[in-house]
């Protein structure tokens, strides 16, 4: 059932009070974290995991707890988690087709929408801004996001982008309005982890890959014979040197397949059949004649 746009404006105003009020409980904390600090944060490289979203707020990555966005109105978002919580949200890596925040309850654990996307929104408003400050954004992705880029488990930081552009336009299904951005890796920042087709398993990261040996050269059949057959006049080598105190010249796999195509070919033509009188005479014993009929 969809809501009338008085109990729409509310829920949006309930969900930005409440996000607002975070942020400056944030604030009060002290020196202890950077709040809405743009760039790294100290003591987390790229790369660092998390278990949930509670380790990536106390480590400083991501000032919020349940918004998907973090930053102010002011001065822009700081960062983003894309966890897969909508289904418009599109991974390619060094690019994000990313969705805004909003359009559905707070009690709403689907992907699905219940109405449209504001730039009032509190999260919205932040990122837009930062598409005009082009200040860098830290991307934590989550392993709710149906990408390749995305951990197996947990959150992990994946560096810093940057808000290209900012719009708004109809969700896939083309039923809400959603608020859409446009995020780009800045350069020279280490490559992104990738999942392997194994589940649990990444792929290597580029230039970490071990150097395999070159492949065997194919086989014939002769020297397939040849290495068996030297295989084990090895073996008849070693047995001979151990158990005879008088040296023994050592054979060879080579003078051996000589040796056996030197010696005269074995005749495989068969003989002639034997008829009539000649099979008879084989038959009859030695000394008896055949009797004549008088």
């Amino acid at each position: 059932m969809l809501k009338n746009d008085s109990e729409t404006k509310t829920s949006n105003s309930v969900w930005d009070e409440k996000m607002k009020k975070h942020s400056k409980e944030t604030s009060s904390e002290g020196s202890k974290k950077l709040v809405h600090h743009f760039g790294e944060c100290p003591g987390v490289p790229f790369g660092t995991t998390f278990k949930d979203r509670e380790e990536c707020y106390g480590a400083g990555v991501h000032c919020h707890i349940e918004a998907g966005i973090s930053g102010t109105m002011a001065v822009g978002a700081s960062s983003i988690v894309v966890s897969g919580q909508y289904k418009d949200d599109k991974d390619n890596g060094d690019t994000i087709l990313y969705t805004g925040s909003g359009g559905r309850k707070l009690e709403n654990n689907t992907r699905e929408l219940d109405w449209d996307q504001e730039w009032s929104n509190f999260g919205n408003q932040a990122l837009r801004k930062s598409s005009f400050t082009r200040n860098p954004v830290r991307v934590i992705r989550g392993s709710g996001l149906d990408s390749e880029f995305a951990p197996w488990e947990g959150f992990r930081y994946d560096g810093l982008y940057i808000c290209k552009n900012a719009w708004k336009e109809k969700d896939r299904d083309g039923y809400y309005d959603i608020c859409r951005y446009i995020m780009e890796r800045i350069p020279g920042q280490p490559p992104l982890r990738r999942r392997s087709t194994i589940v649990g398993l990444y792929r290597p990261s580029p230039g970490s890959e071990t150097v395999q040996p070159p492949a065997p050269a194919p086989v014939t059949g002769r020297q397939r014979i040849m290495q068996k057959l030297q295989a084990e006049i090895n073996n008849m080598n070693t047995f001979l040197s151990k158990s005879s105190p008088v040296p023994v010249k050592r054979l060879d796999a080579k003078l051996a397949c000589k040796s056996m195509r030197s010696s005269p070919p074995v005749s495989t033509t068969r003989k002639p059949k034997l008829t009539g009188s000649r099979r008879a005479q084989k038959r009859r014993p030695h000394g008896i004649h055949r009797r004549v009929k008088m």
